[in-house]
This record gives structure tokens, sequence and C-alpha cells, in this order.
């Protein structure tokens, strides 16, 4: 035994020094997991994990509202008198409504955002390979628009996370396990992509394996200078900021998704849980990821959702429940019911997050929604809960690999070996756990429609002094309101709401399983409620 988390002598080489920097990790969690170990209470009738979305609560969403849209059909900054480098700036719907009045076309479009790509870049790390065939794909997309046969997305450009399968274009996930992989095949969520007539542009930075490095990977923040972008979604969310691709793929685990959209000051939905298919992307946890669009409106959220959501028989875990029209939600949020999350999942935030999440609750009121406090007594159980799971689940993915854990970053390897030398019992605890955790949030829903917190703690940290607190920091300091709703499987997207001292400030908004739509709806509302910034 080595430390409070080795807790079975296990079959892995690994070496005793890396044994030692895991516990040590894992050692700052403190009383965390002895929390979870302590746990009497009864868990229900769950069974135990099942395949697909079985395990998700299955109370009824609420309805989206129809009415006359909250936000303008384009911004100020949307205009399509546009020409040059300016293009590479513009949403999709933008991007789309100039392809459809034929202001531009889509290889003026991929020729601006490749040469911004060229002059900013490598300043930035967002990029670490641009596909090489984009400007053939937009001829083909012009083509298609002059001939009629323009599908949803078409010619507008994409960044892929490199965890993300891409046909002919290296996928090599941040690791040197895969150096120089080239998959042979798309995985589903590039393939719809392609279908759509979206243009593949590039694929985006990542720590190794979307789990690698708590400390940054070389990617620039573009919304907070000289601080930290997050991770592990680190180069669709600085890329985004940066204008150098109007929408993206990123994945979440634990936050990977909403932690750099918050720090970034861009927006991202997680999904509910099976609703986009992840064959074809390189696992951390099968029982907490999610992969999902991230942009830079709300509105392109959902143009992008509607695309890649929908079941696939090549991930078992995905639902086969109908895809709505994601791009056509804008509408009135009066009425809406808006609970306010109390207790140790608010805590903890920076006063100018928190001046933030107030302005955007005001906000909400003057559209029409109400405001209720709710509790949520097992946010703090349902953190540890995700990070046992998480751990154990990626040293399962990585079983193969076991004998070249040297080859590994130092986070990576701490986290594998944490995850190799975790108990049944520890693992088994946390997965009935989310029973417990699910109750507490169906509960919250029993009174309100949609949850509001802030999404991280704090704005863009300094990453020259914010890494001293081993994994506890991720829990605690970074994605303390994101990991209950990675255990719980709810849909839950982050947006820029104001700044705090300069810095991009945001909140997330939570809604029922499958109620991805509600989250577009009241997100969109609010954006376009907004000041323009």
């Amino acid at each position: 035994m080595v430390g409070d988390w080795t807790v079975t002598n296990g079959a892995a080489p690994i070496p005793e020094g890396m044994l030692a920097a895991a516990a040590a990790a894992q050692a700052t969690l403190g009383g965390k997991l002895e929390t979870l170990r302590a746990l009497r209470e009864p868990f229900g009738k769950t069974s135990g994990p099942a395949a697909g979305d079985r395990w998700i609560s299955h109370a009824v969403p609420p309805a989206v509202a129809s009415g006359a849209a909250t936000a303008p059909d384009a911004s100020p900054s949307e205009g399509l008198a546009r020409s040059g480098d300016d293009l590479a700036g513009l949403s999709a719907a933008g991007l789309l409504r100039g392809y459809r009045n034929g202001a531009f076309d889509p290889v003026e479009v991929v020729d601006a955002c490749l040469a911004r790509i060229d002059r900013s870049d490598d300043a930035i790390g967002a990029v670490v390979t641009v596909d090489s065939t984009a400007r053939h794909q937009a001829a083909r997309s012009a083509e298609r628009w002059r001939n009629g046969d323009a599908g949803p997305l078409e010619g507008v450009p994409v960044g892929v996370k490199d965890i993300i399968d891409t046909r002919g274009l290296a996928t090599e996930a941040g690791s040197t396990l895969f150096a120089g992989h080239v998959p042979a095949s798309d995985a589903t969520v590039v393939a719809r992509l392609r279908e759509s007539g979206a243009v593949i542009l590039a694929k985006t930075t990542t720590p190794e394996f979307a789990f690698g490095d708590e400390s940054g990977d070389g990617v620039a923040n573009p919304g907070a200078p000289g601080r930290w972008a997050g991770g592990s979604s680190s180069g669709s969310a600085a890329g985004l900021a940066a204008g150098l691709f109007p929408v993206a793929l990123g994945s979440d685990t634990g936050g990977s998704i909403r932690v750099p959209a918050s720090y970034c000051g861009v927006t991202g939905i997680k999904p509910t849980f099976g609703r986009v298919p992840r064959d074809g992307v390189f696992g951390v946890s099968w029982t907490l990821d999610h992969v999902g669009p991230m942009a830079r409106t709300v509105e392109d959220l959902g143009l992008v959702l509607g695309v890649i959501a929908g079941g696939s028989r090549a991930d078992p875990y995905t639902s086969d429940r109908g895809v709505p029209d994601y791009g056509r939600l804008a509408g009135s949020v009066n009425g809406l019911r808006v609970g306010v999350v109390e207790g140790w999942l608010a805590a903890g935030c920076s006063p100018g997050v928190d001046a933030a999440l107030s302005g955007a609750l005001a906000r909400l009121e003057e559209l029409g929604c109400t405001i209720e406090p709710v509790p949520f007594r097992c946010a703090e159980l349902a953190g540890i809960a995700a990070w046992v799971i998480t751990v154990v689940e990626f040293a399962a993915h990585h079983a193969a690999n076991m004998n070249r854990i040297d080859e590994f970053t130092p986070s990576a390897a701490g986290r594998l070996a944490a995850g190799a030398r975790t108990s049944a019992a520890d693992y088994l605890k946390a997965l009935r756990t989310r029973s417990l955790v699910q109750s507490d949030i169906d509960a919250a829903f029993e009174r309100v429609d949609v949850l509001v917190t802030a999404a991280t703690p704090t704005t863009a940290p300094d990453p020259a002094t914010f890494f001293d607190d081993g994994d506890r920091l991720w829990l605690d300091k970074v994605a303390r309101s994101f990991l209950p709703f990675n255990l719980t499987g709810q849909p839950a997207l982050v947006m820029p709401v104001g700044q705090d001292e300069g810095r991009p400030a945001a909140i997330q908004i939570v809604a029922p399983p499958h109620a991805d739509a509600l989250c577009l709806q009241l997100g969109t509302g609010l954006q376009g409620a907004l000041p323009i910034r």
C-alpha cells in the first residue's frame, strides 16, 4: 500500500516512484475519499451502470417555449459586408447567411481562417494540424451552394479536438504513444459534420489523452492574455476566442468543454449523456465522457448539435431518442423557473464571478423568469465519486499501455497509476453513489425548470501560481460546478456573461436529461439580451 489511494497490489508493472507520485497527488483529496468510503446511506434500487441512457433519470423535461425570438437575427458585428480576414470572425450562422445571400463563398472564408492561423497561431498554440484538403473541401461546398445542394453546415470551417478520429488526418491525442497515428475512418461525429457540408479545417490541441497535464498544455488564452486557457478542450476554446474557426468539437469528462469555454470567453455545451456518439474518440471514462460543440454563440451550438446528435450502432451508449431542430429554438423565456444552487457547489466563487452571476440572474428576471434557491446536498460527494470513476476507467482504457507508463506525461502517469491501484470496492461505491446524486437533482427539478450556476469559481487563473494543490485542485478550484452533471448525465451549457478585472466570467445552465433544447433556449435568450462586448 502506498498512501491513501493505493489499496490493492494489482498486477500492473508500475514503478514504485510513479506509485508514490500518484499517491502524493491523490493524497491532497484528503477526507474526500474517506467521505465516499464511509457512505452507509441506502442506495435505493440501483444495480450499477447500464448501457445507453437507461441509468439517467427519465423525468419529463419541460416544454420548450415558442414565440418571438429574443436574440436579434444578427448582431452589429455580424454584418455581411465583410471581406478578407474579417470573414474568419463571423459566426457559423453569419457565414450561412452570407453564403445564402451570395456575399462571399466558402473558399474565401477558409482562406481567411487559414491566413489567421498562419499569422497568429504560433503564439496561441491552438492548432496541432491543419487539414491540407480544407481548401478543396471549401471549393466543393461553394459548388453545392451554387447548385442549390447546400447542407445544414455547408462551408462552415470546424476545429476538431485531437482525440477525435479524422480520416486521413493525424489524430495523436496529445501523446507520443500515438505520434503519427492517422485513422482510416472518421469518428461518427466527424462523418456527420462532413455529411452536413462542414469543412474540417484543423485538429486542435489537447493535453495527453484529454487527461494528461493539469498545469496547462502550452495553449495561450486570447480571452485573458497571460492566464490559463483551461483544459482539456483548450485548443478548441482558444482557437474560437482567437477567431481561427467559428465552431469546434470538444469532449467533456469532468468539465473539459466547460472549463476552457469559461476561461476563454466562448460557449460550449456538454449534451445529455448518450445524445452524441463517442465512437472513434479516445476515451477517458466510458460512463462520464461526452462529446459536444463549442462556438462563440449559443445559436451556433444549436446548429452543430443538430447535426452531430442522434443514436449510432457504433456507440452502444447512445440514446435512440429523436433529435429536435436545435438550430430553431430561440423563443421567449418568460415564465421559466430558474433554480440557483445553494451550498458547497456555490461556495468558493470570486467576487467578480458572483457579480457576473447576479447580473445574469437579474437580466433573466427582466426577461420574465422566476428565480428560486435550491439545495444540492450531494454536490461535493458527486465530485469525488466522478473523480474515482474517471481515474479507474482511464486506467482500464490504457491497460494495454501500462507497460509504457513511463512514456506518459507525469500527470497522466500519476492518474493512470492511481486508477490501476484503486480498489473494486471504491469504484463500485462511486458508481452506486450516482443514484444518490440523481435523487438530489431530481428533487431540484421538481421545483424548477433549469439550474443556473457560476461556471468556473474564478476567471482564468495565473498558471505560475495556480497549480499547487494536486488533484484536489480540479475538484475544488476548477470543476466543482461541472463534475456533478457528468455523473448524472444532464445537459450543461457554459456561456460568457460579463467581465471580472478584464477577464471573461461565465455561467452554467443545466437542464433535465434530454432537455438540451432548454439549455440552448435560455442561453440564446440571455445572450441576445446581454450587452455586445
